[in-house]
């Protein structure tokens, strides 16, 4: 998500999300996870379980539920069938997690009984853009009978929206729990979508896209990685002609003054099929391939590209799936200041 004409701090890369999920498993635990993301949600599905709140809607006006495409506009409508207070999360596929609702004033995220609150509203001043990274994102809203305040979260700041990194955001969402655990049965419901991220069509991010991700991103954020799914073919480390197309808009990107002075990690990364030594070669070799290419075809500096190879050690997402798969074999690109 991203806002425009407002206020330009603690904003997120990446939109909201679709489609009600009401289900989750009993077996969803708080405990810490290496990935920061998969803590971050484990902690606010075990809320979820013990807060069901299955008169919750959150939806995505005109979207229909088809994904959404980095560049669209977006509005948003948060219901609930009592009256309540909103506090509502946005957790984008790397695990940056940013804190929509309270506001500084709580009564703006007042919800009135069957009547929607929209996102942006009327004087809200902004639009939503999509904005990378890629993947599935996830919304959780939470209605209490009374309001949770910024203070009550540990936050001063008086930004519109506030963003955490993705290893800030386990501690702040434990730190929500304890403030739900404390209010009555009752006081408390909760549920959260899904939302599908995609890229343009012919790329996944244009350069334009990739030179506003890492050299616009406000004070309040450190810029993250950012990841390339490359569809390698099987057991090999040569580009086809897709990923070609993506690896030369990160050149054109990293041409730009805007990025002139960055150095960049290629790390690259494999699925799980197969065992952890081959892959951490399989992962080495596909980044080596992607970085001679930025290197011999996009005119990039051999200073300005390291590598790293992390095998199938670090999955962007945890799950069993061949969405999950593809998503994990990639090469991300980190800077390297």
């Amino acid at each position: 998500m991203k806002l425009r004409d407002t206020v330009q701090a603690g904003l997120l890369n990446g939109p909201l999300l679709v489609a009600l999920a009401f289900t989750a498993t009993a077996t969803a635990t708080a405990t810490a996870t290496a990935n920061p993301r998969d803590a971050t949600i484990q902690t606010l599905r075990a809320l979820e379980i013990a807060w069901p709140g299955s008169d919750i809607r959150v939806s995505v006006l005109g979207n229909e539920g088809e994904p959404i495409r980095i560049g669209e506009d977006l509005a948003y409508q948060f219901e609930s069938g009592a009256v309540g207070y909103l506090t509502a999360l946005h957790i984008d596929t790397h695990g940056t997690t940013t804190l929509l609702y309270p506001r500084s004033n709580p009564e703006d995220g007042r919800l009135r009984g069957g009547l929607p609150l929209d996102l942006p509203g009327t004087n809200d001043g902004f639009t939503l853009q999509a904005q990378p990274p890629i993947g599935r994102d996830l919304v959780y809203a939470i209605v209490t009978t009374m309001p949770i305040s910024r203070s009550d979260l540990g936050i001063s700041s008086a930004d519109v929206v506030v963003s955490m990194e993705p290893h800030e955001a386990p501690a702040f969402v434990r730190r929500l729990r304890t403030v739900i655990d404390s209010r009555l049965r009752g006081e408390v419901a909760i549920a959260h979508v899904v939302q599908q991220i995609d890229g343009h069509g012919a790329v996944q991010y244009r350069s334009a896209d990739i030179v506003a991700f890492f050299g616009e991103r406000t004070r309040s954020i450190r810029p993250p990685k950012l990841d390339l799914q490359i569809h390698f073919v099987s057991n090999s480390a040569d580009l086809g002609d897709e990923a070609r197309r993506n690896v030369d808009e990160f050149a054109r990107a990293l041409q730009d003054p805007k990025l002139a002075d960055i150095r960049f990690k290629v790390a690259g990364h494999t699925d799980d099929q197969g065992s952890e030594k081959y892959n951490l070669g399989l992962s080495r070799r596909r980044a080596e391939t992607v970085r001679r290419y930025l290197i011999g075809t996009g005119g990039i500096s051999p200073d300005r590209l390291g590598i790293e190879a992390h095998g199938e050690t670090l999955p962007l997402i945890s799950e069993d799936s061949d969405y999950g798969r593809r998503m994990n074999r990639r090469v991300e690109f980190t800077p390297d200041r």
